[in-house]
This record gives structure tokens, C-alpha cells and sequence, in this order.
């Protein structure tokens, strides 16, 4: 078996997290960490500079927006190539356009398919 993928997710609702961590645990080939916040995964991950394959961040987080956190991961030396998908309810066209940064690779709306969650994650990170 090939080594895991290693997913960090921040979802400030703990129903949210408790959901994508069931979907994705289920896949063999995913390594989920997960936070409550931006400010608890940039001061544990500036720490112990734990090292991602990609991120799905909740675009709406306290202190902070999944895009600027997006950010603020990217300056940290060991995860300056990270790629993000954001997970939103706000998927119209202007909101969209105005997740656009390096790095971020794709949108997830809310509410979304638990039951083909892992599938969406696994064309984001082949970046199809």
C-alpha cells in the first residue's frame, strides 16, 4: 500500500468535523488531522510542524477565513507548496472567483455528499 495522504481540515462546527472525519476515515489511503479553528492549527502546526498533503479549510472560521488561513499555512517553510480545497455554502460565481490564490484548487459546497466526500477530495489532490 502506498503511504497515506495526509489531510489537515478546520471546521469550526464540531457536527462538520464529526462528518468529514466519518467519510473520509473510511478510506484507507487518507490521514485526517483535524482542528476547531485557524488559530489552534497554526500555533499546534508552527510547534510540532506536522507536514500536509492538502487541506480543506471552512472558508468561514473565527479571527480568520479559510483563505487566509490557506495563507498563513503557506508561509510556514515546510508547507509553502500546500494545496487547498475551501469548503463554503457561499458558492456564487463572485465568491467563488474570490477564493482564487495559489494553491487553493478547488470549492466544496455545503451541504455536500458525505457518502462521495472522499471521491471529490481525491480529484482535487490529482488536481483534475
Amino acid at each position: 500500500m502506498a503511504e497515506q495522504l495526509k489531510i489537515l481540515f478546520v471546521e469550526d462546527e464540531p457536527d462538520i468535523r464529526t462528518i468529514v472525519a466519518l467519510a473520509l476515515g473510511r478510506d484507507p489511503d487518507f490521514s485526517l488531522t483535524t482542528y476547531g479553528s485557524g488559530v489552534e492549527a497554526l500555533e499546534d502546526i508552527g510547534r510540532s510542524r506536522h507536514s500536509f498533503d492538502f487541506a480543506l479549510l471552512n472558508m468561514r472560521l473565527p479571527s480568520m477565513t479559510g483563505i487566509e488561513l490557506h495563507e498563513k499555512l503557506r508561509q510556514l517553510p515546510h508547507l509553502s507548496g500546500l494545496r487547498t480545497a475551501i469548503i463554503t455554502a457561499g458558492i456564487r460565481p463572485h465568491e467563488v472567483d474570490a477564493y482564487k490564490r495559489p494553491g487553493v484548487v478547488g470549492v466544496i459546497a455545503k451541504p455536500f455528499d458525505s457518502l462521495s466526500l472522499s471521491d471529490r477530495v481525491r480529484v482535487l489532490v490529482a488536481g483534475r
